[in-house]
C-alpha cells in the first residue's frame, strides 16, 4: 500500500485556496510553483513570506501553509511514481521548515519507524497527533482510520524505544497531548499500551518501565479519573497457565505502584496472558524479538 493511499483524502488533496488580500502577487507565484512542481522556485518564494512587507501576519501563516503543502504535493507525486520515501526526506524537511503540518510529520514518522529509530518516531507521531487535534492548525480532520493508524504507530514506537518517551505538554493549556489524549478529533482512545516494560518472565519493571510507571502516576494524579482498568499481557512463550498468572502479576505490580504514589481511584485488574497479542499497524516491519517485546505490556483501558 502506498503512503498516498495510507493518507488518502488528506495528503492527496489539491492545494488550499487562498483568499485574495495582501501580497497577492507572492500568493499567486507560490500557488503556481506548487501546482507545477517547481520546488526550487517554491523554496525561493517561501523564503520571502516572512519578509514581504505587504503581507499581513495572519495571511503569512496561511501562505506558509500553502507553500508547505506545495512541497508535500511534490512528495506525493514522486511516491506515486514508485520513488522511495527515504529519497523524499529533503523535500519533507523543506516543507516542515516552512510550516508544520501533520501530514509531513506522519510521513517522517514512517521514515523513522522504517529506520527503527523508535524514539524519534514516537516524538514525531505524537506531534502529528497534536496538530490533528488542533482545529486551527488542521481545520479539516482526517478520517478516523488515519488517526488510529498514527496513534497505533506512536504507541508501538514508544514500546520499542530504548528510552522512555514522555508525552508532550501543550505550552498554552498545560495539558498532556500525544499518546495521553483521550480523544483525537472525535476518535475515542479506548486502549493505550503503556511502556511499563518488564524483564522476560518477570513482573519486575525494567528501568524504562519505572520511568513509564512514574509518568503514568503523575498523569493519573492530575486527571484524577474515578476508575481505570489495567490489563497485563505476555508474549507467547511459556504455558497458557503460566502466562495468565504472569500477566496478572504485571498488572498488579503497576496497580500497587500507582496506589503507593497516591492515586485514589478504583483500579480494576485483568490478566490476559498471551491471548490478546497487540494489534500491530504492520506486523511485517518488526522482528520476532520486537513482537515479543511489544506483547510484554500493560494496557490502560479507558471506559
Amino acid at each position: 500500500m502506498t503512503h498516498c493511499r495510507l493518507l488518502a483524502g488528506s495528503l492527496c488533496l489539491s492545494l488550499p485556496i487562498l483568499a485574495w488580500g495582501d501580497c497577492a502577487s507572492l500568493a499567486t507565484d507560490i500557488q503556481a510553483a506548487s501546482r507545477a512542481g517547481e520546488v526550487a522556485a517554491l523554496a525561493d518564494y517561501a523564503r520571502q513570506i516572512p519578509i514581504e512587507p505587504t503581507c499581513a501576519d495572519d495571511f503569512r501563516v496561511n501562505l506558509a501553509r500553502v507553500a508547505a503543502y506545495g512541497f508535500l504535493r511534490e512528495v506525493q507525486a514522486r511516491l506515486a511514481k514508485g520513488e522511495a520515501l527515504a529519497d523524499q526526506e529533503p523535500l519533507l524537511r523543506q516543507s516542515l521548515a516552512v510550516a508544520r503540518t501533520w501530514q509531513v510529520l506522519a510521513l517522517l514518522g514512517d521514515l523513522e519507524l522504517e529506520r527503527k529509530r523508535y524514539e524519534v518516531a514516537t516524538l514525531t507521531y505524537q506531534e502529528a497527533l497534536g496538530l490533528i487535534n488542533d482545529p486551527v492548525a488542521t481545520p479539516k480532520a482526517p478520517p478516523e482510520a488515519q488517526i488510529e493508524s498514527i496513534f497505533r504507530k506512536a504507541a508501538e514506537s514508544r514500546l520499542l524505544a530504548e528510552r522512555y518517551v514522555a508525552v508532550p505538554v501543550n505550552h498554552r493549556s498545560g495539558t498532556a497531548e500525544g499518546l495521553a489524549l483521550t480523544s483525537v478529533r472525535g476518535w475515542a482512545v479506548q486502549r493505550v499500551p503503556i511502556p511499563v516494560t518488564f524483564d522476560s518472565y518477570s513482573a519486575q519493571f525494567s528501568p524504562k518501565g519505572e520511568q513509564a510507571a512514574g509518568d503514568l502516576a503523575d498523569y493519573l494524579l492530575k486527571q484524577a479519573p474515578a476508575e481505570i482498568t489495567l490489563v497485563g499481557h505476555t508474549d507467547e512463550r511459556g504455558s497458557d497457565q503460566e502466562n495468565l498468572a504472569l500477566s496478572k502479576r504485571r498488572a498488579e505490580a503497576l496497580a500497587a505502584y500507582l496506589k503507593d504514589q497516591g492515586y485514589e481511584g478504583r483500579i480494576r485488574i485483568e490478566g490476559a496472558g498471551e491471548s490478546q497479542p497487540i494489534k500491530l499497524d504492520d506486523p511485517d516491519r518488526y522482528t520476532q524479538e520486537e513482537i515479543w517485546e511489544l506483547n510484554r505490556r500493560v494496557e490502560l483501558v479507558r471506559k
